[in-house]
């Protein structure tokens, strides 16, 4: 995906869901990227959802989630140079670039 923070490091969490019929999601994988960065100049970021094997019934649709925080699951970054040493946190403002040559995008193999 590309992507941009206006600080200094961040974390990037995709998580593919599945959708049923009434609405309901099920989380089936998660995958989370921490990277240091020029604040407010986008980059490519990989986020490796690891193997999974899934079937997407009939009627069923998938989603993807990007966020840069899922904590407890995963531990905080405090989005600072220093942060993780000092304990100093800030709120972050991110941005997902999409549509022409900066397209993001989710590789599903199908088996």
């Amino acid at each position: 995906m590309r992507a941009a923070t206006d600080g200094p490091t961040t974390d990037w969490v995709v998580r593919l869901c599945d959708i049923h019929p009434d609405g309901r999601s099920y989380n089936v994988v998660d995958g989370i990227t921490r990277v240091e960065t020029v604040p407010g100049e986008a980059s490519t970021v990989e986020v490796d959802l690891w193997s999974t094997s899934m079937l997407f019934k009939r009627g069923h649709r998938i989603r993807v989630q990007v966020t840069s925080s899922c904590f407890p699951r995963w531990d905080r970054n405090p989005n600072t140079a220093d942060g993780l040493r000092t304990g100093e946190m800030r709120v972050a403002s991110q941005g997902l670039q999409v549509g022409g040559d900066a397209q993001s995008f989710v590789t599903l193999p199908v088996v």
